[in-house]
């Protein structure tokens, strides 16, 4: 095999896995935020117009999920309480949100939001993070 081939078939695995989780968040219902509720249709365009600093778009249909967030005063920055979505009957642990995915704008929706999916190393779980918008009290 190539070097090249090598890395077409990382690649490949890597995309398989990042679906895979995707899924599995989005099958387990997680507080899941959807974009196009039938009660909110205001709001489609804007879940659809969110992009986190890198202009990456955050909303992909419905798989935003509500957070239970707070503003850590000793890092200067938000924490969110997340579920492992292989898990869901264990408590969450909290995580520290990156910079480069923290929405400085009004949240429309009400509530803190995160975009998110899991990658598992080594048994534990980490979050790859898309966005995240503080709720009214952020």
């Amino acid at each position: 095999m190539t070097s090249s081939n090598g890395r077409q078939v990382h690649l490949y695995r890597l995309m398989i896995a990042r679906a895979v989780g995707l899924c599995a968040v989005t099958s387990f219902g997680i507080n899941t935020a959807h974009s196009h509720d039938l009660m909110r249709p205001e709001l489609n365009a804007w879940f659809k117009s969110l992009k986190n600093k890198a202009g990456e778009p955050c909303c992909d249909g419905g798989d935003g999920q509500y957070a239970e967030a707070e503003w850590d005063t000793a890092k200067n920055g938000y924490r969110v309480l997340l579920k492992n979505p292989q898990r869901p009957s264990e408590r969450g642990q909290w995580f520290d949100v990156p910079n480069s995915v923290v929405l400085n704008r009004q949240n429309l929706g009400g509530r803190a939001m995160v975009w998110w999916w899991p990658s598992y190393a080594d048994g534990r779980m980490t979050p790859l993070w898309r966005c995240f918008i503080p709720g009214p009290e952020g």
